[in-house]
């Protein structure tokens, strides 16, 4: 079963080329964007999981820009290092295919996030792909990320910022 997560392209590093036992091994950085708001609270959990891709595997990353959303798959591997006596252990995610996103049931691309310069407004807004006809949380799905008043508190722009009664 192979380890899979979607998210937006956060960074993506240029080329290296390490020197390794009289050969020259290639690898290459990328970093997603994977955070995820709680429908009902609207806080954020932010996640940015930093991968790396060798060899022939670079190249991969030549046809996305920060901003995409993608599909990573991925092996995570680990490997254990004594020295002096201690015992470290190092775990390395290695991303092997990296494909546009496209929801489950649709045969169409995705539509692209907006990227505006980056922006100290707690309310800028991202768009996120449209809902699945089916989808039983598409008529309450907020988008992503949720607005926020001037406090970071989220709030419905079509009701104002305070939707009390009274």
């Amino acid at each position: 079963m192979a380890n899979t997560i979607t998210g937006y392209i956060h960074h993506i590093g240029l080329t290296e080329a390490i020197p390794y036992r009289d050969k020259i091994f290639y690898k290459r950085e990328l970093v997603l964007d994977a955070s995820h708001y709680d429908r009902f609270t609207g806080n954020k959990f932010e996640n940015y999981p930093k991968m790396e891709l060798a060899n022939n595997n670079c190249s991969l990353l030549d046809q996305f820009k920060v901003g995409d959303l993608v599909t990573v798959s991925f092996v995570l591997a680990g490997r254990k290092v004594e020295k002096d006596g201690q015992t470290s252990y190092f775990t390395n995610i290695n991303a092997y295919k990296v494909e546009p996103f496209v929801r489950q049931g649709h045969n169409q691309p995705p539509q692209q996030p907006q990227t505006a310069a980056p922006s100290q407004s707690p309310t800028q807004q991202v768009q996120a792909p449209p809902a699945a006809p089916n989808d039983p949380y598409s008529a309450s799905q907020q988008p992503f990320p949720p607005a926020v008043n001037e406090n970071g508190d989220p709030f419905d722009p079509k009701k104002g910022d305070d939707d009390l009664p009274f």
